[in-house]
């Protein structure tokens, strides 16, 4: 294993262990792989980073999500400049079932 393996590895148990769910203690790269390769955008502001991640399909993921999120923004991060890392899950609309929704009523 190639040092940059081992120092990615140790980044991504680092992460487990300090702001995933309890429920992730044990949890291997397997089972974490999908958080770290979910597509998002990064908004800079003057004094925060804000990084939105889609969502899961998966609700039992998504809740999973939202609490790593929570838990990311208690701790409050800060980059080497000195702003704020904020993360959140993007509110993604689906138009399809809102015009299933509406007519239905």
């Amino acid at each position: 294993m190639t040092v940059f393996k081992v120092a990615l590895a140790n980044v991504v148990m680092w992460t487990r262990d300090h702001y995933f769910p309890e429920s992730f203690a044990h949890a291997t790269w397997q089972r974490l792989a999908p958080f770290f390769h979910l597509s998002g955008l990064v908004v800079q502001g003057p004094t925060t980073v804000c990084v939105e991640l889609r969502p899961f399909h998966d609700r039992q993921y998504n809740r999973d999500l939202v609490m790593l999120c929570e838990r990311v923004n208690a701790a409050a991060p800060q980059l080497p400049d000195g702003r704020r890392l904020i993360f959140q899950v993007r509110d993604i609309p689906c138009p399809v079932l809102h015009v299933q929704k509406r007519q239905v009523a």
